[in-house]
């Protein structure tokens, strides 16, 4: 109310009015407010996308021998033994087979390990071999989904899980999973219960230790070999897998991202497993985290790895020797900082030869304009684009392959900014990945998953840099920093130190950003930004449909805000401050907050479950039954356009702004992108930006992708029509090239560069 109740002053579309009470047309206030905001400049490290050679940072599955002599683990889906202090790794078999060699495990004598192997039309089978890597055989004599098998004491039994198939594998031998064991020397397998993960013994041949998810938590129970005379010995609302050791007489637990160890009573006592403790002592181990642990033989050492490092803490320094006296200071436990690390030097994959593409409109993103070349030649050498210009201008050296690629059109290989999708179940990477597939088929070349497993996304990249995985580039953030209190993604965040343990727990395992994922407080967003640019690492931030966070992200330093403003409209206050840092958008149309998004608004606008490319990439039990019986809305109820037309203020004021499909449909999700970004207003040629050269500047990629130069890598995609004309000839894709190797997008062989030819996929 104006002081003399006259009339009443409001906001509304960005400013502020009067009117008068008795009626009549509202008058605005003009008005305007000099500001100055502190905001922090963002990390934006410069990644080296595809060098000749790389370190393994991601080592799966790492158990010491019994005697402390040897390590073996995982690495490239095969097995590897090294010396416990440090050496070269060699193979542990000898088989050449295509297959995976997962969940390694040592006999109590150190002479035999068992472990799983895989592969995708064959599936599963547990095996055992010597620890010399000789008389490998099968343990198990018919196929199934194995994981984890561990020996008794005696040696004389494994127990295992047996689960389910059926989404990136097959569904085959699916039936009656649960917890077996099975005889070492073969024979039939029993199955104990049909609830419980990460099974193993204790002390006794009899029992069989096991975690659940009971009410909310994790809970220790065990049971014997008929799954009868259940106990419960250890219960934790935030902790997860518990591990007994041998001799029993301690629990280790991984709660926080670390590891955990208390003393264990014996007998059915139910004893709180807490990172603070509840009357039992409870040490942290790990102080910087902890993938796989596992006890010694003799119960006296954990071993735990850490990225590509395997470290070692002996019990009797876990716990004070003997109570407190008045006056002293509490017993403390200083976690090892030095281990022994397992990371092997890999050579990247990459071609051999010279390929020109002629007579095609090149849009090499070299400029605001696109740099569109209307009769070009590209020539590739090896990985690596060697010339492109005009037809009349460019040199095709003597030898090399040429396509004739007159009428088409050559873009960039597409960069999906924020794309997620299963890299692996249950820490198995299928030799094949379909979902992967897809998105390559669509001319995704790069991929940066802001949520992932690290165990798995990781592993999947150093495979797929290594030649052995058919994906795009994969980068991510692997887990979340997470402020929700839930036991496998909670990261605990209390101050400045507790940032930088999860930042150098990820960064160690191969992380090049880090996902700020709604912390509650602005605080603790702001320490897990100052940890990564003390580490050199991008900070990607969860916008989480809040507005005034999203507006605090902006100012403190954050590499990019994911997903869109909730909101329908911005106004100057918006722009201007955004416009000034270096901070970038990605806002997810596929997604988008507010309404129906990109993702139904194209599943009801097009038969998705025909589209020649996803069709043969997406299991149809998958595809027909999301797509073929889709939801509709009126054209007013959906906001990827109104989302779009946000995102380009924010453009044309300088802000990064860039495609990121979310994992919606794999592949076709980011052409979806793309195209609503043209449904608000953007030009095709601006949507395009956003698939590549905006992407690769705003993760740091941008020295090797995103643009079509000499000396980029040989990402590109082949399209049989112009997208500047009609932006939704972006899938219309004749061939898909990355790091030089060309793809057909219907069967993803390899076609031109070489040979190689997709297997079959389990429903085909």
């Amino acid at each position: 109310w104006m002081p003399d109740s006259s009339g009443i002053v409001f906001w509304a579309g960005g400013q502020i009015h009067r009117i008068g009470v008795d009626g009549g047309e509202a008058q605005t206030i003009p008005f305007q407010v000099n500001d100055t905001r502190a905001v922090i400049d963002p990390p934006r490290p410069q990644v080296e996308v595809a060098p000749a050679t790389f370190q393994t940072r991601m080592p799966r599955f790492a158990v010491v021998s019994p005697n402390g002599g040897q390590v073996v683990f995982e690495s490239l889906g095969r097995l590897y033994v090294m010396d416990a202090g440090g050496g070269t790794p060699q193979r542990l078999t000898r088989s050449d087979e295509d297959r995976r060699e997962l969940f390694p495990t040592w006999s109590p004598d150190g002479r035999t390990l068992a472990f799983v192997t895989w592969t995708d039309d064959g599936l599963g089978t547990i095996r055992t071999i010597g620890a010399n890597g000789r008389n490998e055989r099968a343990v198990t004599s018919e196929r199934g989904h194995y994981f984890r098998p561990r020996f008794s004491p005696d040696g004389q039994t494994l127990v295992f899980e047996k689960e389910e198939g059926g989404y990136l594998t097959s569904p085959n031998w699916s039936e009656s999973h649960g917890v077996y064991t099975i005889p070492v020397a073969g024979g039939t397998m029993n199955r104990v219960t049909d609830n419980g993960s990460s099974p193993h013994f204790g002390a006794s041949n009899d029992r069989v230790f096991m975690t659940r998810s009971e009410s909310g938590s994790q809970t220790l129970v065990s049971v014997d070999l008929d799954g009868q005379r259940e106990r419960t010995h250890a219960t934790g609302e935030m902790a997860t897998r518990f591990e007994v050791a041998p001799d029993g007489r301690h629990l280790a637990f991984r709660q926080n991202y670390d590891v955990y160890v208390m003393p264990m009573t014996p007998g059915p006592q139910n004893l709180s497993a807490t990172s603070g403790g509840n009357g039992v002592p409870v040490t942290e181990v790990s102080g910087n985290g902890a993938t796989y642990y596992h006890w010694s033989q003799d119960g006296t050492r954990l071993n735990w790895t850490m990225g590509p490092t395997l470290f070692t803490a002996h019990t009797r320094d876990m716990f004070a020797d003997r109570p407190r006296r008045e006056g002293e200071d509490a017993f403390t436990f200083t976690p090892p900082e030095t281990g022994v690390s397992l990371s092997m030097t890999v050579t990247a994959d990459r071609p051999a030869g010279v390929v020109a593409l002629t007579g095609a409109r090149i849009i090499t993103m070299s400029d605001d304009e696109g740099g569109v070349i209307e009769n070009g030649t590209i020539v590739i050498e090896n990985n690596r684009i060697l010339a492109v210009g005009a037809a009349d201008t460019v040199e095709i050296p003597a030898g090399a392959q040429t396509i004739d690629a007159e009428g088409r059109t050559i873009v960039p290989g597409y960069i999906d900014a924020h794309a997620h999708g299963p890299q692996g179940t249950n820490d198995l990477i299928p030799q094949q990945n379909w979902s992967s597939i897809a998105h390559l088929a669509f001319g995704v070349t790069t991929i940066h998953d802001p949520s992932n497993a690290a165990s798995q996304i990781f592993a999947a990249g150093e495979m797929q840099r290594a030649g052995g995985y058919l994906a795009p580039r994969l980068f991510s953030t692997g887990e979340i920093v997470y402020g929700a209190r839930a036991a496998s993604v909670f990261a605990s965040i209390d101050d400045i130190d507790d940032a930088r343990q999860h930042v150098f727990r990820l960064q160690a395992q191969g992380a090049h950003s880090i996902k700020n994922y709604n912390q509650p407080r602005r605080d603790q967003r702001q320490q897990v930004v100052a940890a990564a640019i003390e580490a050199g690492l991008a900070v990607v931030a969860e916008g989480g449909s809040n507005y005034h966070m999203d507006m605090a992200l902006v100012a403190d330093g954050n590499t990019s805000v994911e997903h869109n403003i909730p909101t329908a409209r911005i106004y100057d206050d918006v722009i201007q401050m955004w416009s000034q840092t270096e901070v970038a958008n990605v806002p997810t149309l596929v997604v988008t907050y507010g309404g129906m998004a990109a993702d139904p608004y194209w599943t009801q606008a097009m038969d998705v479950w025909r589209h020649p490319i996803l069709s043969q990439h997406v299991p149809p039990q998958i595809l027909q039954s999301q797509t073929v019986r889709r939801t509709t809305g009126p054209e007013e109820d959906y906001v990827d356009d109104d989302a779009a037309a946000v995102a380009r203020e924010l453009a044309d004021a300088g802000v990064m702004i860039s495609i990121g499909a979310h994992g919606q449909r794999e592949g076709l999700a980011a052409h979806w992108e793309m195209w609503s970004f043209v449904r608000g207003g953007w030009t095709p040629l601006q949507a395009l930006q956003a698939a590549t050269v905006t992407p690769a500047r705003f993760l740091g990629f941008e020295a090797d992708i995103g643009r079509l130069e000499p000396g980029m890598l040989a990402d590109l995609v082949v399209l049989t029509a112009n997208p500047l004309d009609d932006i939704g000839n972006t899938d219309d894709i004749e061939y898909v090239m990355i790091n030089g190797r060309m793809y057909d997008p219907i069967t993803m062989n390899e076609v031109v560069t070489g040979d190689a030819e997709r297997s079959p996929y389990f429903w085909e």
